[in-house]
């Protein structure tokens, strides 16, 4: 009876959220294979502004959104992303945890948000450090009260060292596993007295074992992003807290899986950034380069027009190396005659692209290399025209008959390609898993692979990429387990797998869903084979005549 009430509430919010989008969203362009060339430079335009009052206002709408799905006997605690260790006395660039900045807009390390709807009046405070001069004086200014509630809209901020204390009077029962967080200094009479008038619905729940915590709990083994929360789940359960421990992130799941209207302009700028990018990679790919400094055209553009950093790690395969999915290492020669894939994307404000092209690094496919990409962009057209409100990520085992389904046409277009190529000697089995071993579609946008229930029917406003892809790695054949059925499979595609090892094509582009036709985000930066060709062409001249382009240099 719950799970069906849950699915419920869950279906009604995406549509409620769908519903609000609406009218922010752009009209949708039909999304055809014979659409325009690109201007010939592409400069990512000013980014998106909002006011205060709106930005104040988004960020109380989502917290309330968030109230709601936890009920009276509940509190939510979301700690700040912990600084990690670049190496012994060096952090990484601190990025805050998703949730928590989603909630309040706050950057700095050491915040945390408690939500409480079964306060009398104060169902969020916002727990900062307190101002420490002498750390100002190494790291920068630290965010007064003020500053917070300027920033977050939460109005009730209080200083840090009160938090264990606060829980402490919140679940007195907890009290010994609150402890192991630190000192727990206790509040004065006064002070003590207004907590427990004003949060006695949780206290007398906590203290008859109703009260529930709602935590970012790890969905896994992998400790590395909430260990401090995992601490302290266990901590709790350990004792007799008298506080269930749920999990925070149906709720975000949920709540972030549509966008509203700002968060589809961040997503936006992310994309406008990461296509100027590519445009200025068009224009200086060549061979004899190697793959960082084509790595180093993306992050100099990323850093120019002011986005947070790299999504996700520069992938930068030229040749053989485009058949590995995740290659990071970026140290090889571009080699003439050889195929460059690029996936590589900005990150704005906490928002990220996810953006792929794989490029012929003299500006011409061979006939090989066309066979290929042809079969990957009729894929991705087909899957893209899929993106409609309605319809399923689906998966890409999903049968032809499923008309719905995103990722299966995708698959069903890739086997028929490979099996005319030689490559697969049947589009009935899994062979194709051989040359393409990964999903179409993933949602985006705090995370590259953001949060949502892929069974849930597209709405307006989510945004999801579409990127199907084929690698003929060099040694796929010699890594197949040596049975009689794969021993049959590799002589029938031997010839075919001679003619086309180390190609791997992928391309990839972040799709909106809209009341109608679905609207590519990244369709400035062209796609289809001819429109390569031409782009890069186009700008390699330009380049050659007159240096970059101003604009691009401001």
């Amino acid at each position: 009876m719950k799970t069906n009430f849950r699915r419920l509430s869950a279906a009604a919010f995406v549509l409620t959220l769908a519903v609000l989008v609406l009218t922010a969203l752009p009209t949708a362009p039909q999304v055809e294979a014979t659409s325009s060339a690109p201007e010939a430079w592409r400069i990512a335009p000013p980014a998106p502004k909002i006011s205060e009052a709106e930005r104040l206002a988004e960020l109380a709408k989502r917290r309330q959104e968030a109230i709601k799905r936890m009920g009276d006997k509940a509190i939510m605690v979301l700690f700040s992303t912990e600084p990690r260790i670049y190496t012994f006395d060096v952090d990484y660039h601190y990025r805050q945890e998703n949730n928590l900045y989603y909630l309040t807009g706050i950057k700095q390390d050491g915040a945390v948000l408690l939500l409480i709807p079964g306060a009398k009046k104060t169902r969020e405070i916002l727990f900062i450090p307190e101002r420490d001069p002498r750390r100002e004086t190494w790291t920068g200014r630290m965010l007064s009260n003020e500053d917070a509630r300027g920033r977050s809209g939460v109005q009730e901020v209080w200083d840090m060292s009160l938090l264990n204390g606060f829980l402490a009077t919140l679940a007195p029962k907890a009290e010994a596993a609150i402890a192991k967080r630190g000192t727990a200094s206790k509040p004065n009479t006064e002070l003590l007295a207004q907590w427990q008038t004003e949060f006695q619905t949780f206290i007398e729940a906590a203290s008859s074992d109703q009260a529930e915590i709602y935590l970012l709990t790890p969905q896994g083994r992998d400790l590395r992003e909430y260990r401090h929360e995992h601490e302290f789940a266990e901590n709790l359960k350990a004792t007799n807290s008298g506080l269930k421990i749920r999990s925070a992130h149906p709720i975000f799941a949920e709540l972030r899986l549509v966008k509203s209207a700002w968060e589809l302009k961040l997503l936006q700028h992310a994309a406008d950034i990461t296509a100027e990018a590519f445009h200025r990679v068009f224009a200086a790919a060549s061979p004899a380069m190697f793959e960082y400094e084509i790595q180093a055209e993306f992050e100099y553009t990323f850093k120019r027009r002011g986005a947070d950093n790299w999504g996700y790690p520069c992938i930068v395969g030229a040749g053989a190396n485009a058949t590995t999915l995740h290659y990071i290492t970026n140290q090889e020669p571009l080699d003439n005659g050889s195929l460059l894939l690029m996936d590589c994307a900005a990150e704005f404000d906490h928002y990220t692209a996810d953006i792929t092209r794989t490029i012929p690094i003299n500006g011409k496919f061979t006939k090989e290399q066309a066979d290929i990409y042809r079969i990957v962009y009729d894929a991705q057209t087909a899957s893209i025209n899929r993106v409609r409100a309605g319809n399923v990520v689906g998966a890409v085992f999903d049968p032809a008959s499923n008309t719905k389904s995103v990722q299966g046409v995708t698959a069903e277009i890739i086997k028929d390609g490979l099996f005319k190529l030689g490559l697969i000697t049947s589009k009935d089995n899994n062979e194709f898993r051989t040359w393409f071993m990964h999903g179409t579609s993933h949602w985006i946008g705090m995370n590259v692979h953001d949060v949502g229930d892929y069974r849930t029917p597209l709405a307006p406003g989510m945004v999801l990429t579409v990127e199907p892809g084929i690698y003929i790695r060099p040694d796929a054949l010699d890594w197949l387990p040596k049975t009689p059925e794969n021993e049959r499979f590799i002589k029938a595609v031997r010839p075919a797998f001679e003619k086309y090892k180390g190609i791997g094509i992928r391309i990839e582009d972040d799709i909106l869903v809209t009341t109608g036709d679905p609207v590519n985000m990244s369709a400035s930066i062209p796609r289809k084979l001819e429109e390569v060709e031409a782009t890069m062409a186009r700008l390699k001249q330009e380049l050659r005549k007159s240096g970059w382009p101003q604009a691009a240099m401001r």
